[in-house]
């Protein structure tokens, strides 16, 4: 890309320019004919660096790669600048928020003539800390010339990043014992033709030999054969709450709502389930269920997009949106899985509504801080009364049958998914 350069001078221009100006009306003024001496030098500057032989355009180029990444990724981002006749090139750049950044200094190729071109090139990394779309940029250029005279100033634009959240811990995919859709990954209480041991029973006729279990038929005098567990696939649904967005940046609710919720998708997905989303707390939004690859993408995507403004956190309601969910998007085999702060009653709504269509879905709790305020005063009892009304929601979800599960998002979700899972009352359509 070729820009114009526009030059303005520099504070070494007009010292030089002051100095020669008061040498000259101190020698008219004192009748000290030496006092031109002192002029001498500045005016040599001057007449040797006209204007008219400053470059007049500069040839910028910048590359950034790569433009999306996930959350602690390195990037990098290269400015090279061709200037004929410059005498330096600074360059500073504007970071987006919670972004690290490391100079890694620059290369400068001197020209090989005095009318030559030379080539400044400047390198910064990039380790971008939380996710979102974010512009980078823009980079300030400052050209000088004409012996330090005379400076442009440049302005560049730098594309867009896409950072994604980092993926919550999860060592494995886990589903409930109770599956009804149709073959996958996931073994279930159904004996069927799966590699999993689910036990050994009588031999019946039409059973094949080669599971015959010949240790166990020796041992009680009969025939036995082996059973395995009929694997099934598993529908998952995120419910994310996107309501407020409370705690320290990097590890707010919002950041953990995220974070859970690639987490959970990329593990699933990567069993050949199905993953679908669903979030609230202003205009409601959601993505069908769908297995591959491709469904990764588009939860990832969608996941940029949840971070509603004041208006439209005013505007949206539970009953307004959750009510009116179409049902292609909750399948009568699906798991619900509730990602929340559990700072107000919308939460328990929501949940009341799914055990309405027949679902009891698992509820994850990412708020890991609270105000922080002196024991004595007035707002003590605020935060006490605030912490009483979170327990007795914990409390009423706990009596409906919907587990709580806190997470901090640094430990690992199995285990505790897992058993979650299992506590699932067995009358519930999962």
């Amino acid at each position: 890309m070729t820009i114009d350069l526009s030059f303005t001078p520099t504070a070494r221009l007009r010292r030089l320019a002051l100095v020669a100006a008061l040498s000259i009306i101190g020698a008219v003024v004192t009748a000290q004919g030496l006092l031109l001496v002192l002029a001498v030098v500045p005016l040599v500057v001057l007449v040797a660096t006209p204007r008219a032989q400053l470059p007049a355009t500069a040839v910028v180029v910048t590359r950034l790669s790569p433009l999306r990444c996930v959350e602690g990724d390195e990037l990098v981002l290269e400015l090279e600048v061709r200037v004929a006749g410059a005498d330096r090139v600074g360059a500073e750049l504007t970071l987006p928020p919670q972004t690290e950044a490391t100079f890694e200094g620059g290369r400068v190729s001197a020209a090989t003539s005095p009318g030559g071109t030379a080539t400044t090139t400047v390198r910064w990394l990039l380790v971008p800390q939380r996710w979102g779309r974010h512009r980078v940029g823009p980079v300030q250029v400052r050209v000088v010339a004409g012996g330090g005279c005379y400076a442009a100033r440049l302005r560049l634009e730098v594309d867009d990043i896409v950072v994604y959240p980092a993926a919550g811990a999860l060592a494995r995919s886990v589903a409930p014992l109770e599956l009804a859709a149709p073959l996958g990954e996931h073994p279930s209480r159904t004996a069927g033709s799966g590699v999993e041991f689910a036990g050994v029973r009588p031999y019946h006729h039409g059973d094949r030999r080669r599971d015959i279990d010949w240790r166990t038929s020796a041992r009680h005098g009969g025939v036995f054969v082996r059973q395995y567990a009929d694997e099934r696939a598993f529908d998952l649904v995120l419910v994310l709450d996107t309501t407020v967005d409370a705690g320290p940046a990097g590890r707010s609710t919002l950041d953990l709502t995220v974070r859970a919720a690639t987490g959970l998708a990329q593990t699933y997905l990567r069993s050949h389930d199905r993953v679908g989303l669903v979030t609230f707390g202003g205009p409601l939004h959601w993505l069908s269920p769908a297995a591959g690859p491709l469904q990764l993408y588009r939860v990832c995507e969608a996941l940029m997009s949840v971070r509603p403004d004041q208006a439209e956190r005013d505007a949206g309601s539970v009953g307004f949106g959750l009510e009116n969910l179409p049902r292609r998007m909750l399948p009568s085999r699906a798991f619900v899985c509730l990602v929340t702060p559990l700072l107000d009653d919308r939460p328990l709504e929501v949940v009341q509504l799914l055990r309405g269509r027949g679902f009891s879905p698992l509820v994850i709790d990412v708020l890991t801080s609270e105000p922080e305020v002196a024991d004595r005063s007035p707002a003590h009892l605020a935060v006490r009364t605030w912490r009483m009304q979170r327990e007795a929601l914990t409390v009423e979800l706990g009596t409906l049958g919907v587990p709580v599960l806190p997470w901090d998002g640094e430990g690992d979700l199995t285990g505790a998914l897992l058993h979650a899972m299992r506590s699932v009352r067995p009358t519930t359509r999962t």
